[in-house]
């Protein structure tokens, strides 16, 4: 099966399989192939005893597929019966009493003590750092550890520097038997490793660093093609051209293509063509300009519209390709 579900298994042929958008895992997670072998080369080393030696951060832009992988690299760890903490950076636990936030944490160490979850999600701030790290460092003696965190670039600096200090503390032992096992995932923007930087410790340097960007024409191809045929359906040859050159290799473009011709057409037998992709169009491009729209909000309020504006100009007059 090539298909990695958000089930294990085909959904109901009735369903709508693709998924723009909130970074839901996508029916075929396409054109990752080589990130996704870095973290099994990871999770392997952790379930073979042996010190995963770095961490590894995903970073790029929205929509890209950040998210997803990670929930992929969450379900890989799980089926390789890794403990999978996610930890919550929202400030969603500020707030509980210091008896609350106790009995919160001590409920959800009793569930993995007693291995009745692979996965556990836990928020930083609702808990005592120090206490959740040690504690996680004892399971780690005994199991395998994912710790998994997603907008990592919103991570405070003081708490990035005590994480780093139990971390560098869990590489450098060497009595291998006795060393927990523990995997740092983390996910971000583009600016995420300029964030980790501002913790002041090169360790961060020598992760493994995955940028996240656009598909390739290839894996854009398979994002669409590969989940019709594991649900009987096919798409013409142009028709699967056009999706791929007016997506740009855009995660986001391809489910959300994905999405409206399945809505439109997914009970049908017959294949997907381009007159399919006419009479969706309108509300492609309507979703696809909704997006835009925030994206250049967010420009405007950060001020550099002007800038790109003369540096368009430039290239625009110039007749020879421009260097760096």
């Amino acid at each position: 099966m090539r298909g990695w579900f958000a089930s294990g298994t085909i959904e109901n042929g009735r369903l709508n399989p693709f998924v723009p958008g909130q970074g839901v895992l996508p029916p075929f997670l396409a054109g990752r192939d080589a990130e996704q072998r870095v973290i099994r080369d990871q999770l392997a080393r952790l379930t073979s005893g042996r010190s995963p030696g770095a961490f590894v951060i995903l970073h790029g832009p929205r929509g890209n597929g950040k998210t997803a992988l990670l929930e992929w690299s969450e379900r890989q760890a799980e089926a390789r019966k890794i403990l999978v903490i996610d930890v919550d950076l929202s400030d969603s636990g500020i707030q509980q009493g210091e008896t609350r936030r106790r009995g919160r944490l001590s409920r959800w160490l009793r569930a993995v003590r007693d291995f009745s979850t692979l996965r556990a999600g836990v928020n930083w701030q609702a808990v005592p750092h120090n206490e959740l790290t040690a504690r996680i460092e004892g399971m780690a003696l005994r199991r395998p550890v994912l710790v998994a965190i997603d907008e990592a670039q919103t991570m405070p600096v003081e708490m990035g520097r005590k994480l780093l200090a139990f971390a560098q503390r869990w590489q450098r032992r060497r009595r291998p038997r006795r060393s927990p096992q523990v995997l740092l995932l983390l996910a971000g923007t583009p600016d995420l490793p300029k964030h980790l930087k501002t913790i002041r410790a090169s360790f961060w340097e020598r992760s493994l660093e995955l940028p996240i960007g656009r598909l390739a024409m290839a894996g854009s191809a398979d994002a669409i093609r590969i989940p019709l045929e594991e649900r009987g359906r096919s798409i013409a040859d142009d028709a699967l051209e056009r999706i791929v050159e007016e997506s740009h290799g855009y995660p986001f473009f391809l489910q959300l293509w994905g999405a409206l011709l399945w809505a439109e057409c997914g009970k049908d037998s017959r294949q997907i063509t381009c007159a399919d992709l006419d009479r969706v169009r309108s509300r492609f491009k309507q979703r696809r300009g909704q997006l835009y729209g925030h994206r250049y909000g967010e420009l405007k309020d950060a001020k550099p519209v002007p800038v790109a504006e003369s540096v368009a100009e430039v290239f625009a007059r110039s007749e020879r390709r421009p260097a760096y």
